[in-house]
């Protein structure tokens, strides 16, 4: 059985919607999938999935701790509550204005972008962030890929970068909590300085698996059978040309390496 438990849509930065996601899982023979957008669960909202595959709810958090990105996945959550909702709804507007100030700095530097486009884009649902002003910047010519304009002026610190408040890794597992669900220290791989302080903090799981982690996942299995937490795995898809994967499927996770997660409800059940 093979799953995927990291993935987004057009509801924050990927390019497919969740129709058409859940459709291309089922064509690559995926059993069972997460859509986990970005500070946001407009995904549950007003959206159909295709049959054929499993979709567990989720969200991805924004956090961080000591100036790196910390980001803290949620599964199993309950997409109506209330803190929940009052988190995205908030975010969305932070990432709007974010995204207004990034889009005046590109203008000062000389790059073309009308502020309409990214009204245009929050009006159809979801978040708006820098990857989708990169992707503006690229069609317009600028730049040959998104890559390009991240390595060029939107890395943190970047001319072109604008920072944000998040809240903290604490916060996010509070919030997963509340809603019912179960969190998880995303891509581990990705934390350069701050990983054994981040790994203190009280998730239920790890996302061993990632294409981030390549070459280290025998590392994160020890560290969340250490912690007595369970594991995830997952593509972190969003269909960026250049980004890999850049097929749904083409990293995709044994089942079996995550038996656990996709059972829970089950045991959780059995245990009441």
């Amino acid at each position: 059985m093979k799953v995927d438990l990291h993935m987004h849509t057009t509801c924050s930065d990927g390019l497919y919607t969740p129709e058409q996601l859940t459709q291309m899982a089922v064509e690559a023979g995926l059993s069972v999938m997460a859509i986990s957008d970005h500070d946001t669960v407009a995904a549950y909202s007003g959206h159909t999935f295709a049959p054929g595959v499993r979709v567990i709810p989720a969200i991805e958090m924004s956090s961080d701790y000591d100036g790196e990105d910390v980001h803290v996945l949620g599964y199993y959550i309950h997409p109506g509550q209330k803190d929940l909702m009052d988190y995205c709804a908030r975010f969305k507007q932070r990432r709007l204005d974010r995204a207004l100030e990034i889009a005046d700095k590109c203008v000062s530097l000389g790059y073309d972008i009308d502020r309409r486009q990214i009204e245009d884009m929050l009006a159809k649902g979801g978040t708006v962030g820098r990857p989708h002003i990169a992707r503006m910047l690229v069609a317009r010519g600028y730049f040959p890929d998104v890559k390009a304009v991240f390595d060029t002026i939107l890395y943190r610190g970047g001319p072109a970068y604008v920072p944000y408040h998040r809240l903290t890794v604490d916060a996010c597992i509070d919030l997963i909590h509340k809603a019912g669900g179960l969190a998880f220290l995303a891509h581990p791989g990705l934390l350069k300085r701050t990983l054994s302080q981040v790994l203190q903090f009280s998730f239920d799981g790890l996302e061993v698996y990632h294409p981030n982690n390549r070459g280290r996942c025998d590392e994160f299995l020890r560290i969340a059978r250490d912690h007595h937490w369970l594991v995830s795995g997952g593509s972190d898809f969003h269909g960026v040309p250049g980004r890999f994967p850049e097929t749904v499927g083409t990293y995709a996770v044994e089942g079996e390496w995550v038996q656990d997660i996709l059972t829970y409800p089950q045991v959780q059940a059995g245990n009441v």
